[in-house]
């Protein structure tokens, strides 16, 4: 069965449990074997830090590779070697000298116990302080015996110096067997990296080589470059500690300074856990306060200038690690590994992260630990309109406009999250007030982003298509038109809806461009582009198409001068068209246009628009219960059958907090802020319908309001009974 593959079946995703297993196992893998794998770990870590002293050695000094490697592994014994004498030295010192502090801490401590009252705390204080120094005053020399205490008889079989030898081994043993191991390892990982190399590809890369390389490149360009830097910020931050401290008189300032060195490859808490140290011994050596507020003040001004000056602009995106992902890797490694894990932590992160990102199999793993934004600037902001986190989109906003501009802003980020939007909340009842939030949340940043005054002049009208999100759309139009000059008004769905068109003011208006998100909209903008070419046979009319288009549609079949098929396309020609005075129609649409122009009854639409001066909203519309037309919208058929069943008025806002009208469709995506319905009742008590106003702004509508549209609603029906298929009887 040699050669043979084992295919998955399409679509196999593994379980929640399965990974949670999967980890677990790996969890208890790196726990249990920690005695094998970190010696490991360490050496590939130094081996990512040496292999550029070894390339070195064998390009410039033409050494061959072997000598290269043991010269360059000497090199790093002698140093760390080096750097353990002096601070075993220095600990030594520090501890002869410790018993000449206690005096100094013995009267601060009595004399702050003295000053804030009922020092129990400060007594304790200085017990353990007189304690310690006790403990390391007597390290290293048999307890001379005193006068009234018994002298402890410890009974042993063990005598002599095999026994001493043996205590010692012992105790050195595990440390020197480590050291031995990490070299060992180091030298062969550096003389058959090569080799390794090759390995490594072909168990990760067998299929894709090309990817392998990449990654392992990648990965050792990161964590070399991370190694080297650290060592070279940590050296440069001991350095300077070091120095202050002995300038200030702290005692010992050698072995802080380099303590500090190796603590700060901890994350975030490294260099404080040193810190206090010799903070604590500037306070027992100086009888007056200076050395200690000195040596407090050194360590904030050179953490906090390290963190957030020094260390972001020279590592820069060479990690590719998440602050967040930093601080739980070195939870998860020091509790697997305990101190040593703290010091790995942030390396092995980085590796995890570079595998992630170029090999998908592991992609989780930039995604959970990864620097990188996982979402794009489009996303971004659609998630936070999306949950109505109006402030941080408000500041989205704001950084991407001061670095990119507001064009940018509306073309790269606000116009695609209005495409997510229009793609994912679609019409269904349950995202209704996802949508609501979404279009109050973007409300509020386009106020934010429209400070200019607007040009006057000719207009472009710009109307949304369908919904509240083809008006969002309209108004991002409307301001990068504004930006080069054009005057432009923008208007609700509802304005070019078939109760509304009567009344739509097109004085002055060189041109009426509908914007739609969505693919459906051939039916309606033939409907619309019909009508206003019977009532304003000159205006220029296009649609700006700036989401998934239909296959095969053509200005002509719409009887429109033009369709633009993004938002650049539409602002430019927009943009040209105002300047040029009018924008190209053929004759034959014109023509076509005028021929196929819907026949309106004059009447009942000349009484509506009536109607709809006498309360000063731009729509009135006669709804019939049996008209398939308002039955095809089941919305706003929905409202009518209401008014019908109860024979009240209804008036609907915006802010109702009635469930049943918060999240009707008809009036959300109509952009609706005052719907006032009364019942057509005929003189026999049946009702037939209702009259309905429509207003697309914020509109008072009291009880005097209701009654006089109830008388007027009583008039319509007497007056135009035969075209509500009805026939009034004699009072």
């Amino acid at each position: 069965m040699l050669g043979r593959r084992v295919v998955l079946p399409p679509g196999r995703r593994t379980s929640p449990f399965e990974a949670l297993g999967t980890f677990a196992v790996v969890a208890a893998l790196l726990y249990f074997g920690a005695g094998i794998i970190v010696p490991l770990v360490l050496a590939t870590l130094l081996a990512f830090a040496l292999t550029p002293l070894v390339t070195w050695l064998n390009r410039r000094l033409h050494l061959p590779d072997p000598v290269a490697v043991v010269l360059a592994v000497l090199v790093a014994i002698l140093i760390l070697a080096t750097l353990a004498g002096i601070t075993g030295l220095q600990v030594a010192r520090l501890g002869q000298q410790m018993p000449a502090y206690q005096e100094t801490v013995t009267t601060k401590l009595h004399g702050l116990q003295e000053q804030f009252g009922g020092g129990a705390v400060l007594e304790r204080i200085n017990e353990t302080v007189t304690d310690l120094t006790e403990q390391l005053s007597a390290s290293g020399s048999p307890e001379a015996p005193v006068e009234g205490r018994p002298v402890p008889v410890v009974v042993s079989n063990d005598s002599g110096p095999f026994s001493l030898l043996s205590s010692v081994l012992g105790s050195i043993v595990g440390p020197v067997a480590t050291v031995a191991i990490v070299i060992v390892v180091l030298i062969f990982l550096l003389l058959g990296r090569a080799d390794l190399l090759d390995r490594f590809i072909r168990l990760v890369g067998s299929s894709d080589y090309a990817k392998a390389n990449i990654a392992i490149a990648d990965a050792s360009k990161r964590v070399g470059r991370y190694l080297l830097v650290q060592l070279a910020v940590n050296c440069t931050y001991g350095f300077l500690f070091g120095l202050g401290l002995w300038l200030i008189g702290v005692p010992s300032a050698v072995l802080w300074g380099l303590l500090i060195v190796v603590f700060r490859y901890i994350p975030f808490v490294g260099a404080l856990i040193i810190a206090i140290v010799p903070i604590f011994l500037a306070f027992a050596v100086d009888p007056g306060w200076n050395m200690l507020i000195l040596s407090i003040g050194l360590f904030m001004v050179l953490d906090l200038t390290t963190a957030n000056v020094v260390e972001p602009r020279l590592y820069g995106s060479s990690t590719g690690v998440s602050p967040i992902a930093i601080l739980l890797s070195a939870m998860f490694w020091a509790t697997l590994w305990g101190p040593v894990g703290l010091i790995l932590a942030t390396p092995m992160t980085v590796c995890l992260v570079v595998i992630g990102r170029h090999l998908p199999q592991f992609r989780f793993l930039e995604t959970l630990l990864g620097s990188e934004p996982v979402l794009t600037p489009p996303e971004q902001f659609y998630q936070r309109l999306l949950k109505g986190n109006t402030q941080s989109a408000v500041e989205t906003m704001e950084d991407y406009v001061a670095e990119h501009g507001k064009p940018a802003f509306i073309g790269e980020v606000a116009m695609p999250a209005l495409r997510l939007a229009s793609a994912e909340l679609t019409d269904r009842p349950e995202a209704l007030e996802q949508r609501r939030q979404l279009t109050d949340s973007l409300e509020i940043v386009l106020e934010e982003l429209d400070e200019a005054d607007a040009p006057e002049g000719r207009l472009v009208l710009l109307v949304g298509g369908r919904s509240e999100m083809d008006e969002a759309a309209a108004r991002l139009l409307a301001l990068q038109l504004c930006e080069k000059g054009v005057p432009t008004k923008v208007l609700p769905p509802l304005a070019i809806t078939p109760e509304a068109l009567g009344r739509l003011e097109l004085d002055g208006v060189s041109a009426v461009a509908m914007v739609f998100l969505g693919a459906d909209f051939r039916s309606h903008a033939r409907y619309v582009s019909r009508r206003l070419r019977a009532s304003a046979p000159g205006l220029s009319l296009v649609v700006c198409a700036l989401g998934e288009q239909p296959d095969g549609l053509t200005a002509d079949k719409l009887h429109l001068d033009a369709i633009y098929r993004s938002d650049g396309e539409a602002i430019r020609e927009l943009e040209q068209a105002w300047q040029a005075g009018t924008i190209d129609c053929p004759d034959s649409v014109r023509s076509a246009s005028s021929r196929t122009a819907m026949a309106d009854d004059a009447l009942i639409s000349a009484e509506l628009e009536k109607i709809a001066g006498e309360f000063d909203v731009p729509v009135a519309s006669l709804n019939l219960l049996d008209d398939e037309r308002h039955m095809a919208d089941a919305d706003a058929h929905q409202l009518t059958e209401i008014i019908a069943t109860s024979a009240e008025p209804l008036v609907v806002t915006a802010k109702s907090e009635d469930p049943r009208f918060a999240k009707n469709s008809y009036l959300q995506f109509n952009g609706i802020h005052l719907y006032a319905g009364v019942p057509l009742i005929l003189p026999t008590g049946e009702v037939i319908g209702a009259l309905a106003l429509l207003d697309y702004e914020e509109h008072a509508f009291g009880p005097e309001a209701v009654t006089q549209l109830q008388h007027r609603a009583a008039s319509l029906v007497t007056k135009f009974a035969e075209h509500a298929r009805v026939t009034p009887q004699p009072s």
